[in-house]
């Protein structure tokens, strides 16, 4: 059950791609009216409803959380229309292969670059019934890195009706420069508490591991509802196994038994905004929703420039149309905290 409650809450997907001339489509499908108000292009709904009887028949491998999930795109290339599946793959901890990456980096390996950034229009989903969520937050970074994300589709096609429903991906993205601007008084903590944990941020983000910079190493600092503090810096490594200052800091309290926090502040290169990626807003709000489940406020995600100035939102705000272990199993979430909350 442990396992299965970890695992959902990463929405895990993908695997098994192929590329071949697209086969006819077989009928059936039905746009709704919001998606048919969204598309009006008669090809490309001709090539959503071709990949997504393909995505039908994709592999997938949920070995741990038994939950499929059957994701395809259809490129034309070279005068040419293919479609590439994806399906998801788990393994061990839980962790997996999710869909939208593996199937954009199989478009890459197929194609190449460039088809990837300017002809992936879309990536349709196969499944019994469609939820709300735009995917995961390590999704979205890849999304964001690899195609022309703003004119970027996603789209779901629920077997049980055949309806099919279409959304923008970047109405699941939230640009820093888009977090309101705040002054230290607008920020709900005393002034010696957010001086404090801006110096926690600047002081983590001198450390870390910066092998390959990136120009975007950031340190972060979080203050739980029981006074502490956590911090921790972005690490890299030889695998490009990035590990995040917003879930470094997280896992410390986590192994504390420190479960709900109140603030969290980000701070880069001094006189600039600091990035978070997506990955990183995902385990923020992964957190925040354990503060949700017990009627806590929401984590306030703070960034700081270094030189007194502030935006200021929520985890909840900046990863919109998000999902989480507390939205798909509350219950196995309010067990987990409880027994652990008795060992404080």
């Amino acid at each position: 059950m442990k396992g299965l409650t970890y695992s959902l809450s990463f929405f895990l997907l993908v695997l098994a791609s192929c590329s071949h001339p697209m086969p006819e489509h077989t009928g059936g499908w039905e746009l709704t009216e919001p998606a048919r108000a969204l598309v009006q292009d008669e090809k490309l709904i001709r090539q959503i409803f071709r990949a997504l009887d393909a995505a039908e028949a994709a592999g997938t491998d949920p070995r741990i959380s038994g939950f499929h999930v059957r994701a395809a795109t259809t490129v034309e290339h070279d005068g040419t229309e293919h479609v590439i599946l994806g399906g998801n793959t788990e393994y061990e901890v839980p962790e997996a292969i999710h869909a939208e990456t593996s199937l954009l980096n199989h478009v890459t390996t197929l194609l190449g670059r460039e088809a990837t950034r300017n002809s992936v229009r879309f990536i349709a989903f196969y499944g019994e019934r469609c939820g709300n969520s735009l995917g995961c937050g390590d999704c979205r970074d890849y999304e964001i890195a690899t195609t022309n994300y703003q004119q970027l589709l996603i789209v779901c096609g629920q077997a049980s009706d055949h309806t099919v429903r279409i959304r923008r991906f970047s109405d699941g993205t939230v640009p820093e420069e888009r977090f309101p601007k705040a002054t230290a008084e607008d920020i709900p903590l005393s002034k010696k508490e957010l001086e404090s944990l801006v110096q926690a941020a600047l002081e983590a983000r001198r450390g870390g591991i910066t092998l390959m910079p990136t120009g975007r190493h950031t340190g972060a600092a979080g203050l739980s509802f029981a006074g502490k503090t956590y911090r921790a810096a972005g690490a890299d490594d030889a695998a490009f196994h990035f590990r995040y200052p917003i879930g470094g800091l997280l896992q410390q309290a986590a192994t504390e038994r420190d479960y709900f926090l109140r603030a969290i502040v980000v701070a880069g290169e001094t006189g600039k905004w600091p990035r978070v990626s997506y990955r990183d807003r995902q385990y923020g709000y992964e957190s925040s929703g354990f503060n949700r489940l017990r009627g806590k406020p929401a984590i306030l995600l703070i960034l700081t420039d270094g030189r007194g100035k502030f935006r200021m939102t929520t985890f909840e705000e900046a990863l919109p149309h998000a999902f989480s272990a507390g939205a798909f199993m509350p219950q196995a979430v309010d067990d987990f905290l409880r027994s652990h909350e008795a060992n404080r």
